[in-house]
This record gives structure tokens, sequence and C-alpha cells, in this order.
């Protein structure tokens, strides 16, 4: 479900441009960014290697209308599309509202198309999550190139639940903001259809029919000027088909924190924005039910000491048979960390997403996925071991850790 900022009075929708390397994702926000009007648009960031091929992936921010007192805001990202990038594929696809799966329709390129469509399944099995109920988009592009597969022929092999497609050249921009009109109704109904029946929670907003607050009319006005098209080049690239049935809410599966899986990428190729959190909070009052020596073997000492309190917690919880409370513990050890990184390493405005500043800071993202796994298992009050507990603590100690030495570097 999209995510709320109560505090800004924003809600949040994340909508993860997926598909094959060089298939054009990165072109397409490229595009966006310069085609919008500033006032409606944050900084782009691009995390590329040498050869400018996305590294973890590209960021974009856009205010797209306000409802009542709530700012409504699209958060685009994509994600790289070479296969031994899966781990930042899987973080960037956490939490998303929507997909806007973009093919490189040249003939030559359908395996890989394929390939990534596999590679899409497989990341949302993993978080419990189908396809057939994720608001999601196809975006044909590279429609302007010779040697392309007919738009229909296209849908036959790839588009199997009848979402929306529409032809796109991303260099140009020719149907960029339409796919972006298409998947963001997709994620609105199906945040509507989320809502409790009972009545909306309290600072959520109840977003009405799409129609009504004017979405596409918002979407068009993003941007200064579009692309006219000829008559010719709108039978080229536009086909639209039903939209898919809106989402149900998907119970999502636990991984072990023990699994590991590939880095993120290369920590060298980071750039100056990262999420924004809040600066690191001060230190807790001291609990009582804490407030006594550490153990014999600690790795309090680690933390500095504004965190040293939360730290003495999370073992004194574990030692005692508490994990549900040293796990909690622990999700306020990490937050701090993550907050902290994001004060080092951005400039604002940041993308929000922690799954963005892990990335950052070079962790290792399926067991970043796994934390937060453990996490929502203790807050639901399922079975949780000490285990779970230690492993979460040693995950934040690795954050801790890792944040450490890149504020030695950064001081040199």
């Amino acid at each position: 479900m999209a995510s709320i900022n109560r505090l800004k009075r924003e809600l949040l929708f994340k909508i993860v441009f997926y598909g094959p390397g060089l298939g054009g994702k990165t072109t397409t926000l490229q595009h966006v960014h310069a085609a919008t009007k500033p006032e409606q648009r944050g900084n782009m960031l691009s995390l590329a290697t040498d050869t400018d091929r996305t590294l973890y992936f590209d960021y974009l921010p856009l205010k797209l209308l306000q409802v009542g007192d709530i700012h409504v805001k699209l958060q685009l990202y994509t994600v790289p599309g070479q296969v031994y990038y899966a781990a930042t594929r899987k973080l960037v696809l956490s939490g998303a509202d929507g997909i806007v799966f973009v093919a490189d329709t040249q003939t030559e390129r359908l395996d890989a198309n394929l390939e990534s469509l596999d590679d899409l399944n497989a990341n949302l099995a993993e978080q419990g999550r189908k396809l057939s109920d994720f608001p999601h988009v196809f975006q044909w592009n590279k429609r302007d190139l010779p040697n392309v597969t007919p738009l229909d022929e296209l849908d036959r092999r790839f588009n199997l639940f009848g979402a929306p497609s529409m032809g796109t050249v991303a260099t140009t921009g020719e149907g960029v903001f339409g796919v972006i009109e298409r998947v963001t109704r997709l994620v609105v109904e199906a945040y509507r259809a989320e809502l409790p029946a009972s009545g909306k929670p309290e600072g959520i907003p109840l977003f009405l029919d799409a129609d009504e607050v004017g979405l596409t009319d918002a979407i068009k006005e993003l941007a200064d000027s579009q692309p006219v098209r000829s008559a010719s080049a709108t039978a080229r690239l536009g086909i639209v088909k039903s939209p898919a049935k809106s989402p149900n809410s998907a119970s999502r599966s636990r991984p072990s924190l023990r699994t590991s899986s590939a880095r993120a990428g290369n920590h060298s190729a980071r750039t100056s924005a990262v999420s924004s959190s809040p600066p690191t909070a001060p230190a807790p009052q001291r609990d009582p039910a804490v407030s006594k020596p550490a153990p014999q073997f600690s790795m309090v000492e680690l933390w500095p000491a504004s965190d040293q309190e939360s730290a003495l917690r999370v073992e004194a919880l574990a030692g005692t048979g508490d994990p549900v409370g040293a796990i909690a513990a622990c999700e306020d050890l990490l937050s701090r960390v993550l907050a902290a990184a994001s004060m080092l390493l951005g400039t604002p405005p940041h993308p929000r997403d922690p799954a963005v500043i892990v990335a950052l800071l070079g962790l290792d993202g399926g067991r970043y996925l796994a934390f937060r796994s453990i996490a929502r298992a203790a807050r639901a009050k399922r079975p949780t071991a000490t285990r779970d507990a230690l492993e979460c603590y040693a995950f934040a100690v690795e954050a801790r850790y890792t944040l450490d030495r890149m504020s030695k570097r950064t001081a040199r």
C-alpha cells in the first residue's frame, strides 16, 4: 500500500520500471525529468557504471496533485537490467505500488524480455505477491527502430493478464507520459481497494475516483511541453488493453536472514543523493529494565554513545528470552544507522525508501529484506526465536560498522 508521511501530509506511490538491460528504462526517466516542470519534480538520482549502464537504480520524485490538504507524489525507480545485479532488483522492487515493464521490442531482444519478465515474477513470488494481482503496465519501447515485433504479437507473448500496454519511443518521449498515466491510475485504484471498509484510518486520505480528482489532467500538466505526434505516429505507438483488476492485499513469505545473496554492487559508484530520514534521534531515556551491567561478552562498545542504551537493551532482552522485544530494539538501532547514513551521504531531496540507503551502503540486500520480514513477524506476534533476534542484531551491527568506515573515509 502507498506510504504515508503524516508530518508532511504526503501520500507517496512507488512505481518501479522493470525490464532488460538497455531497454530504455533510464532513458524514460530522463525524458520525464527533462520534460516535467521544475516546480513539480525533484532531483533525479542516477547511479551508473563507467559505461553509463545502471548499477543500482534511477530515482525521480514527482509532485502530482493535491487532494484536500494531502499532497500526492510519485516516486519513480528503475532497476538494473543486467543479470548480475539481481540483489539490487530485489531491493528496489521491495515496497513497490506499481510496475512498468519496459520491453525492448526489437525482434532480436525478445528472449531478453522473456528472461527479465521471468525474473520479475520470481522476485514478486519471494515477496508473496504475483503479477496477476499487481498493478502493472507494459511499455513497448523503441518503436522507431526497424525490425520491431508487432504490438499484438508482444501482447500475446508477454501481456498474459490483459494489463494496459502502450508503444513508446523513450528517446523522444513519445508515449512516455501516457504510460505513467495508466500505471498511476492502476495504483490509485489498488490503494482505494485496500482501504478498510469500515472507514479510513486516521491521517490517511480516502482517495476518490481517479477521474474525480483529475488524475489524467494532473499528469498532462506535469510537462512544460510534450512531443506532438502525427496521426501515423499515434497509430504506430498506441494500443491500450483493458486495465487489470485491482489487487488484493497479499501475504508475504518470510525468508531466512541467514540466506546470503549477491552484494548490491560496488559502493564506489555512490553519488551525493540518498534517502531522507530525520537526523539521528537523541539517546532514549535509561530504562530500569536494562540498567544493569552488560553481559561478559557485549558489542555495546561498537556503538556510539547515543545508541549504546538501545544496544544494551537488545542484548539484555535477547539474554532473558524476550526475542520480540529484542527485535523491536534492533529496528530502533537500524533506523538510527540509516538516518545517520542519509545525513552523511545525502543532500535534499532524498528518496525516502530505506532499501535505497541499504543499497548505497553496500549491504546485503537479501539480509535486509529478511530483517524486515522477521520484524513484521515479531510485530504480528508470530513465533519468534532468540536466534532471529541475534541475526537482526548482527545485521544492525554490520550496518553500523559499514557506516563508521564510510564516515572515516569521508572525513579524510
